[in-house]
């Protein structure tokens, strides 16, 4: 878990209620989990006060894999995703950033161009 979500999920053990170990971590206002409908609406209000455009809920984990996958394997962003195939990853991330291929794919032919130059002589 990254340092940010870990220290404010810690904070909210810290709230004045609802802080036993059975309770969930975001509770409606009764306590008890907090419902669909009320969670798209604290998103939406979120997101509308941060000054992004609407977006569907689902699209923060979509987002969540293409900003992982350009720091980590596409194995471990399967773990951290739970998902059980891989292909499932894969689909659901926005490419990776190529900005590095050409500079890697041109060394690898100035190594073989080299070796093949040698290895005439």
């Amino acid at each position: 878990m990254v340092p940010d979500v870990a220290q404010a999920l810690a904070r909210l053990g810290q709230r004045e209620r609802f802080t036993a170990g059975r309770d969930p971590v975001f509770v409606g206002e009764a306590g008890g989990h907090i419902d669909a409908s009320a969670l798209r609406r604290r998103y939406a209000a979120a997101a509308k006060r941060s000054g992004l455009r609407p977006l569907p809920l689902h699209s923060l984990r979509h987002f969540f894999g293409s900003m992982a996958v350009h720091r980590a394997s596409l194995v471990q962003v399967q773990s951290w995703m739970g998902h059980a195939h891989i292909q499932t990853t894969a689909r659901n991330l926005h490419a990776k950033s190529q900005a590095g291929d050409a500079a890697l794919l041109a060394g690898a032919f100035e190594s073989s161009a080299a070796e093949a130059v040698s290895a005439s002589h």
